[in-house]
């Protein structure tokens, strides 16, 4: 075992150990020399070019990267980027590293490829498959312009869970189309049993709401989802100046008439509206809405100030519109009457793409059933309901989670299943 000063000698650990464990290892008897290559601007990997500043910042040597934490390690106080550090010189290559010298005298270590940056299968299989879907890039999702089979799917809550592969399976379909329906769950168990110890994927998070809701009729309502009465197509808490991604729907009893809840894929319908009318996206993108939930009583107040279209570079990565938390008094109090102008004009047409009836996805869901939405991309919404008998109920059970923790879900794998790769045996 090195000792903790020997691991702060990267020299040392480049000539005694990284390059005699390159010259022993059985996988190198065929050094790829041509692989690397120095460039103006760095160095060139298989056809891919990594500037002198990332090389430096990539460095997988014992001394600059974390054994067991797998996080960057031994940063200076100071000049903490590396800006200035150049490649001076390549080393030997294996099928996954790459040994380089860098000319602040340091040696160590670059991941050549994603199996050495992530480590063996299963993580590195799962993080080639679906690291795009879960960092949410637009090109892995599947906008839905109308709903179809894939989109309506139901999955036997029994099979989903039976097995970590079928709950990634039920997962990714999710995070793809923004919503997942669960059907034939046991009616004894609740949202946290279906969740945390069914999908299992925990924390659920906390908000105002407590950590699971239970949402059932009562006459005036401190909010509207208590209540009979339709809901417009939305999406939660705006108010929350960081909303969570995910909410989860258990709808528990129903036996009531009507109440019908509907589903509509918000991204495809900002993408079109991106192309047709570019002046009025911005809008959407720019000037912010105030949004609050303040019911007299609670205790509670609640108010942010956001973009109804928040963006990631060129991607979108959030819709935030709840029409019955919108606070347009506010709004107009603190907005310039130009840009209010605007904003009514590109929001009025944006939401008659929203309420188009070919786009919509109309479901009654009975008790037992199960739906997880993609709470910064798909709106929900409901029909009125009303009952008949005293012995007629609707009961939702909901709760919210943070995206992150869907996507440890999908990239980790089990307990006791192999760590990454390890530089030292290289």
């Amino acid at each position: 075992m090195m000792s903790y000063v020997t691991r702060l000698r990267p020299q040392l650990i480049f000539k005694s150990q990284f390059a005699r464990k390159l010259g022993n290892a059985p996988e190198l008897s065929k050094v790829l020399n041509n692989a690397v290559k120095l460039t103006n601007r760095g160095i060139e990997v298989d056809g891919n070019e990594f500037l002198h500043v990332e090389t430096r910042n990539m460095c997988k040597c014992e001394a600059c990267y974390g054994r067991f934490s797998h996080q960057r390690t031994g940063l200076p106080y100071r000049g903490i980027t590396f800006s200035d550090v150049k490649v001076s010189d390549v080393g030997k290559t294996s099928d996954n590293y790459v040994s380089l010298k860098w000319s602040d005298g340091h040696e160590g270590v670059i991941a050549r490829n994603k199996r050495g940056n992530f480590g063996p299968d299963p993580i590195n299989s799962r993080v080639e498959k679906w690291f795009d879907l879960t960092c949410r890039r637009n090109s892995a999702q599947k906008f839905w312009s109308t709903p179809d089979e894939d989109v309506t799917k139901c999955w036997d809550y029994s099979w989903v869970v039976e097995n970590q592969e079928n709950t990634i399976e039920f997962l990714t379909h999710y995070m793809k189309y923004g919503i997942g329906f669960l059907v034939d769950i046991p009616r004894h168990l609740g949202m946290m049993e279906i969740v945390e110890e069914g999908l299992k994927i925990r924390p659920v998070r906390r908000t105002c709401f407590s950590t699971v809701d239970l949402v059932r009729f009562k006459p005036n309502p401190d909010n509207l989802g208590y209540g009979s009465g339709k809901l417009p197509a939305h999406t939660d808490l705006p108010f929350f100046n960081q909303a969570p991604h995910v909410q989860f729907f258990h709808l528990v009893e129903n036996t009531v008439s009507g109440g019908e809840s509907f589903w509509v894929d918000t991204f495809p319908i900002l993408q079109e509206l991106s192309e047709k009318r570019p002046d009025l996206f911005e809008v959407l993108k720019t000037v912010p809405m105030v949004w609050r939930y303040s019911p007299p009583g609670t205790g509670i107040y609640q108010l942010s100030r956001q973009c109804v279209v928040k963006m990631q570079g060129d991607e979108i990565w959030q819709t935030v519109d709840n029409p019955q938390s919108m606070d347009p008094d506010t709004f107009a109090r603190t907005t310039s009457l130009e840009d209010r102008e605007r904003w009514w004009e590109a929001y009025s047409y944006y939401r008659g793409m929203v309420e188009e009836q070919s786009r919509l996805f109309y479901r009654r869901l009975n008790g037992g059933e199960f739906v997880i939405t993609d709470n910064f991309r798909v709106f929900h919404a409901r029909k009125d309901f009303f009952k008949t008998g005293e012995e007629e109920e609707r009961i939702v059970s909901t709760a919210y989670m943070d995206w992150n923790l869907l996507a440890s879900r999908v990239l980790s794998t089990e307990k006791g299943d192999s760590a990454f790769l390890e530089v030292r045996e290289y």
